[in-house]
């Protein structure tokens, strides 16, 4: 039933969708997206550097490139691909990136580009103003919200988002996710979600879970594979990257935002987390 209750509770939204061909050889190097990004090759070839690997853009393969994941492209010319651009929520604050082994590149079936086919013709005008991601994340389309025409509208591009993502998710976990629905876990996470503003102490957390701190930190860590005061400073910092490449606030608004006591301990931390600077971080997307 957890796998249901987990499933159920992830929102997907639709942020671009194309069809996109290139006229010229184009590069895009380290290119880190709020989103999750979905492509199929249609036609053509072109190399993806992700995770320190080479995966080789061929016709006929789907591949997902996860949000926050720096990533380069290399699109030769006369390719041509359907993009989809989406974000997922969980009240709990996880993604499914937290929960699943995810493939990064499947092979594609017929099925799959009659669906991206079918996404495009329900969301015309949805995409890429400019298809650069150094100049289209660093404009407000980037947080544009998706507005759709009719329930049966929003129902057929969320469930085709499902479906397709459906595809590279494996069914090697990550971490026990059948105890999330146990020791009031997901109530736990969502409060760390929803006061990441503010000083979360483990001991708060604890009582929550009516457990001992040490109890609960090691519940804790073998649920998420981090002890309770580490992901806390994942979420902060997963919170300040998006308001880094999504907004102009300036680094003491992030740092009010996200809970850090210092602008020195706030860079500090990033650094050690992302091997960037905050400010050199918010450059990749200028």
């Amino acid at each position: 039933m957890h796998i249901e209750k987990i499933g159920q509770s992830i929102n997907f939204q639709l942020r671009n969708i194309a069809l996109l061909k290139f006229s010229t050889d184009s590069h895009y190097n380290n290119i880190v997206s709020p989103f999750t990004r979905l492509y199929l090759i249609t036609k053509g070839t072109g190399l993806l550097v992700l995770d320190s690997k080479k995966y080789e853009l061929t016709a006929g393969h789907m591949y997902l490139v996860p949000s926050f994941a720096p990533c380069s492209y290399f699109f030769h010319k006369d390719l041509a691909h359907y993009y989809i651009h989406f974000s997922m929520e969980m009240p709990s604050g996880l993604t499914p990136y937290n929960l699943y082994s995810i493939s990064k590149q499947v092979e594609a079936t017929a099925l799959d580009e009659v669906l991206f086919q079918r996404c495009v013709e329900l969301n015309p005008g949805s995409e890429l103003p400019h298809h650069d991601p150094n100049v289209y994340q660093s404009k407000p389309w980037v947080n544009k919200q998706m507005r759709f025409n009719s329930m049966g509208h929003y129902l057929e591009t969320t469930g085709i988002i499902r479906q397709l993502f459906s595809r590279f998710i494996c069914d090697e976990l990550n971490t026990d996710i059948s105890q999330l629905t146990n020791h009031n876990m997901q109530v736990i996470l969502k409060y760390i979600q929803e006061n990441i503003a503010n000083e979360i102490p483990v001991i708060k957390l604890a009582e929550i879970a009516c457990l001992s701190k040490d109890h609960f930190t090691r519940l804790f860590k073998s649920i998420t594979g981090l002890p309770p005061s580490e992901f806390i400073i994942l979420k902060r910092i997963e919170k300040a990257k998006l308001l880094l490449l999504t907004t102009d606030y300036p680094l003491d608004e992030i740092i009010t935002q996200t809970g850090f006591k210092t602008s020195a301990y706030f860079c500090r931390i990033f650094k050690q987390w992302t091997s960037y600077t905050p400010m050199a971080f918010r450059k990749n997307r200028e």
